[in-house]
């Protein structure tokens, strides 16, 4: 059986020292890298092209920006096999999670045999979202906009995420080196794809997905 080539994406020692230590007493043999910011696992991304098979991310370390950072490495790499690692329990977030293509949740409050057995099945290709997830029913409202979000291209939520920013077309164009009608073209995209008018809303949707898994 080949190896494994795995991510660990998250900013906690103590955690990421257990996750490794579930994976490698898994069935699987693995090779694991691990990182501590979305910015470094988006370099090691880049740099391994392809090779890597599974990448468990942390919502909440330096750089995510909640959902966000899953929507923009799914998006990046849609044949990469991503495991949502979180403190957050909640179906809202399980559901949001599933709608931006991630392969499994996995909650930081598993113990190591329950880590362990969670690893097996993801590593068989079966989705795992725990059966104790907490009650609350998720808002229609919220899956909606992590489709849409998940509907811009790479480019467009470089855009989205510096109009949030306050930033004009053209301080975008020279930011992104493309021409301002190029920018032009991407912002009317975005606005037709959430369904909104005007910059203040896109930069309220793209704070709103950044904020929403508290």
């Amino acid at each position: 059986m080949s190896s494994l080539n795995l991510v660990v994406a998250d900013d906690h020692p103590l955690f990421r020292k257990a996750l490794t230590e579930a994976l490698r007493e898994s069935d699987y043999q693995v090779n694991i890298i691990e990182t501590e910011c979305l910015g470094t696992t988006k370099e090691i991304l880049d740099k391994q092209k392809g090779d890597i098979d599974v990448l468990f991310l942390d919502l909440q370390m330096p750089g995510s920006e909640g959902i966000m950072g899953l929507i923009e490495i799914k998006n990046a790499y849609p044949e990469l096999a991503i495991v949502v690692v979180t403190a957050n329990k909640s179906s809202k977030i399980m559901q949001q999670i599933k709608v931006a293509g991630a392969l499994g949740y996995l909650p930081k409050s598993l113990t190591l045999n329950e880590m362990v057995g969670e690893v097996n099945k993801l590593f068989k290709g079966h989705p795992s979202f725990p059966a104790d997830i907490e009650e609350d029913q998720p808002n229609e409202t919220d899956i909606d906009a992590v489709r849409k979000i998940a509907s811009l291209t790479p480019q467009q939520q470089k855009v989205l995420t510096l109009i949030s920013k306050g930033f004009l077309n053209k301080q975008i164009a020279y930011e992104l080196d493309v021409k301002e009608t190029t920018i032009k073209t991407h912002v009317s995209e975005i606005f037709r794809k959430l369904g909104i008018y005007n910059r203040t809303q896109a930069a309220v949707y793209r704070q709103y997905m950044e904020h929403d898994d508290s």
